[in-house]
């Protein structure tokens, strides 16, 4: 450097003395464009080498220049060769203009190389806007994007482009990885995951070494209400006894809300169960509270209560949410006895039959029931009253309920006793618990006697003409029985259609007439049936006289017979019988023949063998005879008198014989037909007679045959001649046919006709031409002259005549040529042929003739096809050569390489050959010639560098010829458009915008209108926009094409104060070399009143004692407002629950303290306060919260008993030691402690009884004795557990009831007596006596079951005074010595006394 800089001022003053000097020049070509190096060069490397020339050959010696140029490169003198000094970084400078310099010792030559520096891909991915971190609410729509990454790359081309995934991928979200758009992909649940970290990993799109980079996204999910509430502590079940008092607390009931993020408080309901709102749910507390009187023994009740309990979610305003949940609380009462048995009716009424037997169960529905359960439900049925050892009851001991049956326990007798009427008693162990009811039972009286008849058979006889109507006999029946059954009626077992009977007299009556032929005798049954349905069976035989009442009857309705006509021999023809149903003489029969339609002569009637035998005396003539049937009537008669007579039709048929032969109405049948006549068409009625009249020989019999052609069918019955086929003239024109009629007769009783017939076939018109000698080819010069021979054609008619004659025709109309009519001759019409005509249509036409031929029949025939003349046109050159794709405007990309192929002009000449052959020029250009043309191929070639800029279009003449013996030419242009590249990059004026908003603006505001602007042209200066950085929540967009930034969704200042906004403007380039512009859009937010003050809780909720002094602290609510200033500063007030002013709140502090009234906790034992907090222009911004205050008992309520004396009457003195007596129940409004009771007996006990300190059952813990002491009063206490230990008293009242404990006994343990055989019945023996110690029942007396049967069978006992009777006949022989075994019952529980007699 320092040779340099001390050498360069003396060649600067060598080239200033020596001015005949040359300057060296440079040779390098990046002098002129560029030079080079990639920013990856290491340090030392070579990156270039100067050259230069001069033209004295002197040495030359290279340099560089400048600080920065020195810094970076350095430069061998000698060599040239450039070396680098410095790492280069194209991200830091992305070019230099370095400045070298040359000097041949006397001049020194500089200039300057623009040094581009070639990017690597050296730069991962950077991120911008970091940590990432976003809150989304877990209701998020699958699809909605929720945030945005930015990451850029300094690098350029791939190694610049930045795409981002996820590392490892979520399955909630994915990313754009162009954007970096954060989308959910799957609902998320802040229950289940209320957080997400997710690793961005940004990579660009090197091929060879891509880099990328990691940043972290947090997302945090909130809390959503979308969960519902759910109970705590289940199931819920308990039980309480029935009487339980109204206000006690029968379970709390807590449920919870299922939302972890920001739990609502719950509201209790019940919605089904709460049978006549007997309990109440506290809607805030949950606490469940008897609300009405329970009784067990209550229908609704007894089987207890299932409780739907529901549980509300509420909302901040304590309404009502969607959000619920439901349980059932199941509650049973437990039983106390406070029912006594009752009967299910005051009164039982029956009837039966004094048949009963003995164990029959009256039809009784008698229920006893205790409404109580258990012990509770016990008691004692017995049925007491007069004659009540006729009936016995079951069961007898009850518990709960039980069907009371009623059973016969000794016969019954209407006679003796027709009604019974008895008490019955249900007993409990409690004396005022006792059911009562009466039992009336009525006997009714049994038919026991049948009727009697008189006689068992009653016989009687009458002619069959007896009118109906007549009384024939009467019968009789009698019946012991008194009253309704004895009343008989009279009825027939199996009704007869003949006779009647009168049920009550017994009068057999004829009903219908008799028929002596149908029943001669009739033997009815007859039933006598008393009024208690008790029947006898009789029978009465009627016999029935013949009289002369039946009219001959003939077998048949009508005769039929029959004989052949002519014959000599008398013939019989038909038997006719009839029968009479009457008895001789009235069934003798006579017969005649009473009529005859013909010859009545020629028939005779006699008798055969029991029959009436009609015969034909003489010949009869079929042709004479009507029809060939001749009727009679035949009659016959009886000998009755009056005499009866009947008559039947007879029919006889003359039979026809063969003697006439058929005869045809011509001998000979002419006739003419068209040949076109259709198959099956009726060309001729032949038809025959015969005389015969009957259908087997005459007309009806007639059958025609056919013979001569196959051509023709005959109809066998009618003589239709019909065709067969079609005709063809051509082929037969005549037709002689012959035609046959016989007869019915067989063999050589069949009779012949014969006939002839001459069918002559007529032409039509039925062949069309025929083309001869196809297909028709001829040759043609184009453009020949006028009525030119073209070609002939020919067509063969076989048809006579005109419809043999064609006539030719060109169809369609071709106005190229002509044809002859007669010789089918074409020529030329004179109008132009042209062969490289462009009509499609005249083309076709001049290359092909389409000929008709028709012959001249009526109607005409065609040829069944056209004949085509195809005619080929021979070519003259007589056509320019003709430009396919000229004139036409070609657009070129500039820049596109020299000799670059820009279009392909195509010419065609429609001529054949060399007159076809086409060559092609390029013949000027303008501006200017910078394009070569392929005379053959007519590819344009560029031959200049094409630059949109320096010339945007050019205009081409170009000329074709051909190569014909007198060549055609044609001229063109051609248009050449160079199209613009994408080489400007939009620009935004200005490019940084600063915007204020209120955050309340509606949503879709306008926040800026941007311009940008693209010096390309067409979709190169197309711009789109983006927002792609500032905008991670999305609240913002920018219309895609307009520019417009406008509001998503509506702000929040108290979420974000300030948004600054990246937008970018992208041309519409092609891929790949799009250009970007970008502008900043500070947005500022500003407050408006939009937020409501929050409470820091949910809800507050506290305890306080209920004798805390006024303005006591209680709690303090607490609530912020994230607005501003005077906007966020928050007052409070109690909007309800504080109707009694228990309570007060600090408008300023929301401190809550106890108010100028007491609490009371008996009155009400919580406070649900909703406060509120505002803002100080009392606005709709406000909220409230609920405060819940429990207040603390203070022992300040005494015991209270349910009632001030307890009676148990009649507690049996059997009672057992641990026997509950009575429960005492006191009840304490205070709590805790101060609300329990604990129960002592204070005096007046005994020692006999004990009460329970808890519960206030009183039991016995010593036994009783009625005859010691029968009533008990005592005094029982109710402390409470807490200072100052409150005492309440109660009397408890208990009587005792006297019970059989004590045995019977017997006066004396044994009697006897001394009777004499043969006493009277009914005479005394003895009389037993007995008592009891109890005093209670009266006795009652009986003999043991055990006690011998003999001596039952001789002795009764009175139960009810003990006199012991004779009621059999005393045997000494038969026992001498009889012991009665005797039972003295009080009808108590021990066991009964006995004593001997």
């Amino acid at each position: 450097m320092t040779i340099a800089k001390l050498l360069f001022p003396f060649l600067l003053l060598r080239s200033l003395c020596e001015g005949s000097n040359q300057p060296p020049r440079f040779l390098n070509f990046f002098f002129s464009t560029y030079l080079l190096i990639y920013e990856d060069a290491p340090v030392g490397s070579s990156v270039a080498q100067l050259n230069a020339h001069d033209p004295e050959g002197e040495p030359l010696i290279y340099g560089v220049s400048g600080e920065e140029a020195m810094r970076y490169f350095s430069v061998n003198q000698d060599t040239g060769v450039v070396w680098l000094q410095q790492l280069l970084d194209r991200e830091t400078k992305s070019e230099m203009q370095v400045e070298f310099f040359v000097s041949d010792t006397q001049e020194v030559v500089k200039d300057t190389v623009n040094i581009q520096i070639g990017d690597v891909n050296d730069n991962a991915p950077n991120f911008h806007g970091q940590p990432y971190t976003v809150q989304i609410p877990e209701n998020t729509a699958v699809g909605r994007s929720v945030f945005m990454v930015n990451a850029t790359d300094p690098d350029q081309g791939t190694g610049g482009s930045v795409l981002f995934s996820f590392q490892p991928p979520s399955a909630f979200f994915s990313i754009d990885g162009a954007r970096g758009t954060v989308t959910v992909i799957k609902p998320l649940d802040y229950e289940t995951t209320s957080a997400y970290t997710l690793t961005v990993n940004a990579t660009d799109q090197d091929k060879v070494r891509p880099l990328s980079r990691l940043a972290n996204l947090a997302i945090t999910v909130t809390d959503v209400q979308d969960m519902d509430p759910i109970f705590t502590n289940l199931p819920y079940s308990t039980n309480i006894e029935e009487d339980i008092p109204l206000g006690y607390e029968v379970r709390k009931i807590t449920a919870i809300d299922q939302d972890l993020g920001r739990p609502r408080g719950i509201g209790y309901t019940i919605i089904s169960g709460n049978t006549n709102s007997v309990f109440a749910l506290d809607y805030i507390s949950g606490s469940l509270t008897v609300n009405g009187q329970l009784d067990r023994e209550n229908p609704l009740y007894s089987a207890g209560f299932s409780l739907t309990v529901r549980a509300t979610e509420l909302n901040e305003d304590r309404s009502p949410s969607p959000a619920t949940v439901r349980t059932t609380f199941t509650i049973l009462l437990i039983d106390k006895n406070d029912n006594a048995p009752t009967f299910n009716s005051s009164e039982y009424r029956v009837r039966i039959t004094e048949l009963a037997q003995v164990g029959f169960a009256l039809p009784l529905f008698i229920q006893a029931e205790d409404k109580d359960e258990g012990v509770n439900s016990m008691f004692q049925v017995f049925l007491r009253g007069n004659n009540s050892d006729h009936f016995t009851i079951s069961p007898t001991a009850v518990q709960g309920r039980a069907d009371i049956r009623v059973r016969v326990a000794l016969p019954l007798d209407f006679e003796n006793i027709y009604s019974y009427s008895f008490s019955l008693y249900a007993n409990e162990s409690m004396s005022d618990h006792v059911g009562f009811a009466r039992v009336f039972i009525e006997l009714i009286n049994e038919n026991d006697n049948r009727p009697i008849f008189s006689t068992p058979l009653y016989n009687i006889s009458l002619p069959e003409n007896t009118p109906p109507g007549t009384s024939l006999l009467r019968i009789l029946a009698t019946d012991r029985d008194a009253g309704i059954f004895g009343i008989v009626r009279y009825y027939f077992s199996d009704e007869p259609d003949q006779f009647s009977l009168d049920d009550v007299t017994g009068w057999v009556i004829l009903r219908d007439i008799l028929d002596y032929e149908l029943m001669r005798r009739f033997t009815l049954t007859v039933l006598a049936r008393d009024g208690g349905g008790e029947e006898t069976t009789g029978r009465v035989r009627v016999n029935v006289l013949d009289v002369n009442d039946n009219a001959p009857l003939f077998q048949k309705d009508a005769y039929a017979g029959s004989l052949r006509e002519n014959e000599q021999a008398v013939q019989a023809v038909a038997r006719v019988r009839a029968t009479d149903e009457d008895s001789p003489p009235n069934n003798v029969l006579t017969y005649t023949i009473t009529s005859a339609s013909a010859f009545p002569n020629f028939f005779s009637i006699i008798m055969v063998e029991g029959y009436a035998v009609i015969s034909v005396t003489r010949p009869l003539d079929y042709e004479l005879v009507p029809n060939g049937m001749v009727y009679l009537t035949v009659m016959a008669k009886d000998d009755g008198t009056p005499a009866l007579n009947s008559t039947v039709p007879v029919k006889v048929e003359v039979i026809d014989e063969n003697d006439n032969p058929p005869e045809f109405s011509k001998q000979s049948y002419i006739i003419k037909i068209e040949e076109n006549i259709i198959a099956g068409a009726t060309v001729l009625l032949v038809n025959a007679t015969d005389l015969d009249a009957s259908r087997e020989y005459g007309q009806a019999s007639l059958i025609y045959s056919l013979e001569g052609s196959s051509q023709f069918r005959l109809n066998s019955r009618s003589g239709e001649i019909t065709t067969t086929a079609l005709l063809d003239r051509e082929l037969k024109s005549e037709y002689i046919l012959i035609v046959r009629a016989v007869d019915g007769g067989v063999g050589p009783q069949q009779k012949t006709g014969i006939a002839t017939v001459n069918i002559t076939i007529l032409d039509i018109n039925d062949n069309v031409p025929v083309w001869r000698n196809e297909p028709y080819l001829t040759n043609i010069v184009e453009m020949s002259p006028m009525s030119t021979d073209v070609f002939s054609v020919l067509a063969f008619d076989p048809d006579n005549g005109e419809n043999g004659t064609v006539v030719y025709r060109i169809s369609p109309e071709n106005p190229f040529y002509t044809i002859s009519s007669s010789t089918g001759k074409i020529r030329t019409s004179g109008l132009t042929l042209d062969r490289e005509s462009s009509n499609a249509r005249d083309t076709q036409l001049m290359r092909s003739i389409i000929i008709s031929a028709v012959d001249n029949g009526k109607p005409p025939l065609h040829a069944s096809a056209s004949a085509t003349v195809f005619v080929n046109l021979l070519d003259l050159n007589d056509n320019d050569p003709t430009f396919l794709n000229l004139p036409f405007v070609a657009e070129v990309p500039e820049g596109l390489p020299v000799g670059s192929s820009v279009f392909r002009v195509r010419v065609e000449d429609p001529d054949e050959d060399m007159n076809g052959l086409i060559t092609m020029a390029l013949q000027m250009g303008m501006p200017r010639l910078d394009f070569y043309l392929n005379t053959s191929s007519g590819v344009l070639s560029s031959v200049a560098a094409l630059d949109r800029e320096q010339i945007g279009q050019y205009h081409l003449r170009i000329i074709a010829y051909d190569a014909g013996k007198f060549p055609r030419t044609s001229t063109s242009t051609l248009t050449v458009t160079i199209l613009d590249v994408n080489d400007e990059t939009p620009t935004f004026d200005p490019g940084v915008y600063n915007v204020s908003l209120k955050e309340n603006v509606p949503r879709d505001h306008i926040v800026a209108r941007l311009s940008c602007s693209d010096n390309d042209a067409g979709l190169n200066a197309e711009l789109s926009y983006f927002i792609t950085g500032g905008n991670q929540d999305g609240k913002f967009s920018v219309g895609f094409r307009g520019g417009v930034v406008r509001t998503v969704v509506g702000l929040d200042r108290e979420s974000q104060e300030a948004y600054t906004l990246i937008v970018e403007a992208i041309d519409n380039g092609p891929a790949g070399s799009r250009r970007t512009g970008t502008a900043t859009v500070f947005v500022e937010v500003q407050d408006v009143n939009d937020n409501r003050p929050i409470f820091l809780q949910n809800s507050y909720e506290t305890s306080i004692l209920e004798s805390v002094p006024q303005r006591t602290s209680i709690l303090q609510v607490q609530a912020t407002d994230a607005d501003q200033g005077e906007n966020g500063r928050v007052l409070y007030r109690i909007l309800t629950g504080n109707s009694n002013s228990l309570f007060s709140v600090d408008n300023q502090t929301g401190l809550v303290t106890r108010g100028p009234k007491a609490l009371d906790r008996e009155t009400s034992s919580s406070h649900v306060l909703e406060v509120m907090a505002y803002n100080s222009d009392e606005g709709s911004m406000r909220s409230s919260v609920r405060v819940i205050i429990y207040v603390d008992d203070a022992n300040d309520e005494a015991p209270v008993f349910t009632q001030q004396q307890y009676n148990r009457l009649g507690l049996r003195e059997t009672a057992g030691i641990g026997t509950s007596v009575i429960v005492v129940r006191a009840t304490d409004p205070d709590t805790g402690d101060g609300g329990a009771v604990a129960y002592a007996l204070v005096s007046g006990s005994d020692r006999k009884f004990e009460v329970d300190v808890s519960t206030g059952l009183l039991t016995t813990v010593d036994y009783l004795d009625y005859e010691t002491k029968t009533t008990y009063l005592m005094n029982v206490s109710a402390t409470d557990q807490a200072p100052p230990f409150h005492r309440s008293f109660c009397t408890v009242y208990v009587t005792l009831l006297n019970e059989l404990d004590e045995a019977v006994a017997f006066l004396s343990a044994g009697y006897e007596a001394s009777l004499r055989e043969n006493i009277a019945t009914g005479t005394e023996v003895v009389q037993v006596r007995a008592k009891s110690a109890d005093n209670l029942n009266q006795l009652t007396y009986r003999f043991d079951p055990d006690t011998s049967p003999a001596a039952l069978a001789l002795f009764k006992i009175d139960s009810m005074t003990g006199r012991i009777t004779v009621t059999g006949q005393l045997d000494r022989e038969k026992g001498d010595v009889y012991t009665l075994t005797v039972v003295a019952d009080d009808g108590g529980p021990k066991k009964d006394s006995t004593v001997k007699t």
